[in-house]
């Protein structure tokens, strides 16, 4: 089935490449001659009428055709058939008694058919298009099949006029078939889009006329059957006439049913029922009923033809950039491109005639105007993607100062404490602005906390933020911040590497970074405080209270882990565990493509990535192998995952731990935390190389040793007015190691590592 499918589409598509070849070759081997012949009386031939598309103009109605490529006229196929010159490159006509030879071959292809060309060119790259990006959506299928049937008559349409007889048989069933699948897609869309049902049972009905129609028109190639073509041409354009207005009558009835319900559905709706308008009304009111009415179009189809792209392009442009439900600001912005655009292609229009106003013809002056008015437009809409596209090479610092802010920015959520200003904002702004170096000041009453990066004199800073003549500074940049009756902040920046002044398109950026950055450091300030606050509370509160405390604080978060643990493994992980098998059974379907099977073999490989990663999360919230296989072995586990994903040396060594083993499962979730936290935080800020943990058991007392190579920190007394404080981690483990009757000693200097060591007493230890 696969093999004959393939095979299917493989003919398909090389019969379409034998037909453009013999499309073009005609169109573009044959000049298109326009001369239409009657016959007064048996025998001979007189030029009833000639085309404004045609390309020779020595010929005048009432000549006597007498040959044509040298066989009498009413000897040649398209004369008999179809009463026109078709394929010719020599006529030889009869005037005022003189017999004159045409030669047809010196003509050149005429505009005619180069818009022609244009025009099946983007159809068929927009059918390609929606083929290859959006193939499995019916409703994008069906709108590339209606580009098909559009590129098959652009295609025919020299062939066509040239006299061919599958020419003419492909551009008249091509244009029956172009209203009903237009029809079809829309049923089919708002299906998709809008879950309307609407009816179906009058496709079968249309596309059965249209294939009647196809065989009746094989009697093209029985000259005798000629007769045929004379009314085929009113059927045709009447049918087409017809099923547009279907269209046109079910996008109505629609916006009557759902316009009083705010939906995007709606503004959908609305706008496919103008370009459904705009596209087809010119063709069928200015060339189709006109040549029905009265024998004569307003104007040429070639012309009318282009506004029929309309409705297709744009709907294609929706779905295949995802912005189907903007519609409406999508036409609003077509509409206002288009105002702008009218004055200067007025202009232009307007200069052409005056320079070459002897030349040009009012439908080339229409012609004109239409042209540079959509070329305009389009650079018009499209400005801002291409502007967007190219700012890496137009606009290299602006785009780099957007990335950057667009990190910051997004960098600020993490923001937790004061020591985290320096590692994620100025680093990034000394960075991205080559400066050389930055600070954050904090003013006090009594008091001054500096952060800073790179190349600064902290107290040259703070001597300058004394002084009156701050803003004079040559050297450096000050930016205001946040001030209130407690604190004044700064951000202070350097001069540039190159010794020169921060410009002005970068002072912008910089204060837009400070708005950002006041409101983190607002809140990170009150957090500070709180802290502070709670903390001295903690310190006047009774022992027996404190311990209450610990316990209750300590309960709630082991419940709340426990819970979204289990949350994770209910929901989460079952809905990945479906997935999983729903992916494992698609592939193993005998019909599915190779490329499809790597596709979903992929997409469960990554699903059992997720899988693993949301059960380490959950072991890591809710250690329940602490109750199945003892702290040790959990540890020892914990550990050697871990070690995976740590960019130092990661050492585990636990001697004989069996009394600690012995304690209550509670005590030993508690020692779990705490070698937990020590690990994150020697991941987040040691920049160690090497990470060893030690535990062991002597005298009743059982030992933690943690030590690393890393950058070691500055460890100040007064914790609530300190700017590079240990952070929330270190008072996390201390306040762990206090519930369990233990001792927390630290010992770590800027550039020496890192040693703790805690102690718990195994006899003495609470039970939480």
């Amino acid at each position: 089935m696969k093999i004959l499918k393939k095979l299917s589409v493989a003919s398909c598509v090389i019969l379409f490449i034998l037909l453009q070849i013999w499309s073009t070759y005609i169109t573009f081997k044959f000049p298109y001659t326009g001369i239409s012949l009657e016959s007064p009386q048996p025998g001979e031939w007189v030029v009833s009428k000639l085309e404004p598309n045609s390309t020779n103009s020595d010929i005048r109605i009432g000549d006597r055709m007498i040959a044509v490529d040298g066989k009498p006229t009413d000897q040649v196929a398209s004369v008999k058939s179809w009463h026109l010159v078709g394929k010719a490159s020599t006529l030889v006509i009869e005037r005022s008694g003189e017999t004159v030879t045409i030669d047809m071959r010196a003509s050149d292809p005429t505009i005619f058919e180069i818009i022609s060309l244009i025009e099946e060119s983007v159809c068929l790259f927009m059918c390609i298009l929606l083929l290859v990006k959006e193939n499995r959506s019916p409703s994008a299928r069906l709108l590339a099949f209606s580009f098909l049937s559009a590129t098959m008559i652009f295609m025919s349409l020299g062939a066509s006029t040239r006299g061919e007889t599958l020419g003419k048989l492909l551009i008249a069933s091509s244009m029956m078939v172009l209203p009903i699948v237009f029809l079809h897609f829309l049923v089919v869309f708002f299906k998709e889009k809008g879950e309307m049902d609407l009816p179906k049972r009058h496709f079968k009905y249309m596309y059965a006329i249209a294939l009647i129609a196809f065989l009746a028109r094989s009697m093209y190639f029985f000259p005798s059957m000629a007769f045929v073509y004379r009314f085929d041409g009113a059927f045709t354009m009447g049918f087409f006439s017809i099923v547009i207005s279907l269209n046109i009558i079910l996008l109505a009835k629609l916006f009557v049913r759902i316009r009083k319900v705010r939906s995007p559905l709606t503004a959908i709706i609305k706008s496919v029922f103008y370009s459904l308008l705009i596209s087809f009304l010119p063709i069928i009111c200015l060339s189709f009923l006109p040549l029905l009415i009265i024998g004569e179009w307003i104007l040429d189809p070639i012309y009318t033809s282009g506004l029929v792209l309309i409705f297709p392009i744009s709907f294609s442009y929706l779905i295949a950039s995802d912005q189907l439900y903007d519609i409406g600001l999508v036409v609003r912005r077509i509409i206002f491109s288009c105002l702008i655009a009218i004055l200067p292609v007025i202009l232009f229009t307007g200069a052409v005639v005056v320079v070459f106003h002897w030349e040009l013809s009012s439908k080339q002056i229409i012609f004109i105007f239409a042209g540079s008015l959509l070329l305009v437009s389009t650079m018009l809409y499209a400005a801002e993607y291409w502007t967007t596209i190219l700012e890496p090479y137009l606009f290299p610092r602006k785009y780099v100062l957007k990335s950057a802010l667009k990190k910051i920015s997004k960098n600020l959520g993490s923001i937790s404490s004061f020591r985290d200003l320096k590692d994620i904002i100025l680093v990034d702004i000394v960075n991205t602005l080559q400066v050389r170096g930055a600070a954050i000041v904090f003013r006090h009453t009594n008091d001054f906390e500096i952060i800073a990066e790179g190349e600064v004199d902290t107290a040259d800073i703070q001597h300058i933020v004394n002084t009156s003549a701050m803003r004079e500074n040559p050297y450096y940049t000050f930016i205001d911040m946040n001030c209130n009756e407690e604190y004044t902040s700064y951000l202070i920046v350097t001069r540039k590497k190159t010794n020169t002044r921060i410009p002005k398109e970068e002072l912008q950026w910089l204060q837009l970074i400070t708005s950002y950055l006041e409101v983190g450091m607002e809140n990170v300030y009150l957090i500070r405080k709180l802290t502070g606050r709670l903390q001295q509370m903690v310190t006047h509160m009774p022992q027996e209270e404190l311990l209450w405390l610990r316990k209750v604080m300590f309960e709630l978060q082991e419940e709340e882990r426990v819970r979204i643990a289990t949350d994770l493994h209910d929901t989460t992980m079952q809905d990945l565990f479906f997935l999983k098998r729903r992916l494992t059974s698609l592939s193993e379907k005998p019909t599915l493509g190779q490329d499809d099977r790597e596709q979903l073999n992929n997409m469960n490989n990554f699903v059992d990535m997720i899988n693993a990663s949301l059960r380490q999360s959950c072991f890591e919230l809710n250690p329940h192998l602490l109750k199945e296989v003892g702290l040790k072995q959990t540890l020892k586990m914990y550990v050697e995952k871990e070690s995976y994903g740590t960019p130092f040396e990661l050492s585990f060594r636990a001697e004989h731990i069996a009394d600690i083993e012995g304690k209550d499962l509670s005590t030993k979730r508690h020692i779990f935390r705490i070698v937990q936290e020590l690990l994150n935080n020697a991941k987040k800020h040691s920049q160690a190389s090497n990470v060893s943990f030690h535990m062991w058991e002597e005298e009743q007392f059982f030992f933690i040793s943690y030590r690393d190579d890393g950058v070691g920190f500055q460890v100040k007394e007064e914790v609530a007015v300190e700017i590079a404080d240990s952070g929330m981690g270190l008072s996390y483990m201390r306040s762990r190691v206090l519930h369990v009757g233990g001792r927390f000693e630290l010992e770590t200097q800027v550039g020496e590592g890192t040693h703790i060591f805690i102690t718990i007493p195994i006899e003495e230890v609470l039970s939480a």
